[in-house]
């Protein structure tokens, strides 16, 4: 069975196709050609990563049109997804806990497959648990403010722009640090030109009420396939 699409939500998500590194417990020798932009992008993750819980809303544009995302993480093995179709409104609801995961569609909560769950579950804890190796490489583009937010910017720097034919109309991928905690702020595909509307942004939050828990009144009808999330990137 193909994997849902949720795992491209969580690869984007994650900061162009981003994840952590692994710190170091000793200090190593000095790398050739390191990029300091891209360890403090890491290192940001990394700090996430080791929260306990947070929350991104996502807002994209998809070929569905306007679409909103936000997924709720209790670390190590409980998401909830909610995905919003802006101009029908329509909703779909995913929960995650351990080895179980719920489906929510038409207004009934329905069990996901265990193969299916065994994918999801899988997949956040590649994606989302791990620590990873690779950031990509970042500039710094110094202080800014976001959602009233003083942060700390960064450009993901694509291998075309390195040469002398980069496209002046490509779409590129900032992520913003919060300059007093050092946590993601947020992360946003922007296109030149019109950087005050995102093609797909990011918000972090840590909201201290966070719980996950199993849905209630669960359907006995057969288990049903998750909902599949709208490209996180719009395409």
């Amino acid at each position: 069975m193909r994997r849902t699409a949720i795992a491209i939500v969580l690869i984007a998500a994650f900061s162009g196709q981003a994840s952590a590194q692994v710190p170091e417990a000793t200090p190593a020798p000095a790398k050739q050609n390191a990029n300091p932009c891209s360890d403090e992008v890491s290192a940001a993750l990394q700090k996430l990563r080791k929260s306990s819980w947070f929350r991104m809303d996502t807002q994209m544009i998809t070929e569905n049109g306007p679409t909103t995302m936000q997924i709720d993480y209790v670390l190590p093995d409980r998401m909830h997804q909610t995905v919003t179709q802006k101009l029908t409104n329509q909703t779909s609801e995913l929960i995650l806990i351990g080895n179980n995961a719920w489906s929510k569609q038409n207004g009934s909560w329905r069990p996901v497959p265990q193969q299916v769950a065994a994918q999801l579950r899988e997949q956040m804890d590649d994606t989302v648990v791990k620590q990873q190796t690779d950031v990509g490489s970042y500039s710094c583009k110094g202080r800014a403010q976001i959602d009233g937010r003083d942060v700390l910017s960064y450009k993901l720097d694509s291998e075309s722009e390195k040469g002398s034919s980069a496209p002046q109309n490509q779409a590129f991928r900032m992520f913003f640090v919060d300059a007093m905690t050092g946590l993601p702020a947020s992360n946003a595909l922007l296109a030149p030109g019109h950087e005050d509307k995102p093609i797909f942004k990011t918000s972090y939050s840590f909201p201290i009420d966070m719980k996950i828990e199993p849905p209630k009144d669960v359907s006995s009808d057969p288990p049903a396939e998750p909902a599949k999330p709208a490209p996180a990137e719009g395409k």
